[in-house]
């Protein structure tokens, strides 16, 4: 059994061990990025772990999420606004959910209102369409 093994070493050693058939007896070691850090290992700014905090637990897409209901409402009317669930913006598109069809053809009405505003209010946000839809329960 050595020998075999000694020959299975030196033709994974020479490259030559993809030709003969032979696999590796072990996984090769993974590269381990986290070594090349400098400073003492595990260290983290404290900004660092809030943003990561932040971004894993979607803290800063509640807040937008409020910022926009904000914004909805103060262009159609609190009682409008009751009625209305804010989603999430993709690509551009801020989802906007409404409790019945009712509200959702009156919003459609104020659309292009709605869209200023939000612009004007939210420069950063980005969005530059809103869809509506009846929420589902």
């Amino acid at each position: 059994m050595g020998r075999l093994k000694a020959i299975h070493q030196l033709s994974i050693g020479l490259g030559i061990a993809s030709c003969l058939g032979v696999l590796p007896l072990k996984k090769p070691k993974r590269f381990d990025q986290r070594s090349t850090k400098s400073g003492p290992k595990g260290a983290q700014s404290i900004g660092s772990l809030v943003s990561q905090l932040i971004s894993r637990r979607g803290y800063a897409q509640i807040a937008a999420t409020g910022q926009f209901h904000e914004v909805i409402s103060g262009a159609v009317g609190r009682d409008l606004a009751d009625d209305i669930t804010v989603g999430k913006v993709n690509r551009g598109v801020l989802r906007v959910f409404a409790s019945d069809s009712v509200t959702i053809q009156e919003l459609t009405f104020q659309k292009v209102m709605i869209l200023r505003r939000i612009q004007e209010q939210m420069p950063t946000a980005s969005v530059n369409d809103i869809r509506f839809r009846v929420l589902t329960k």
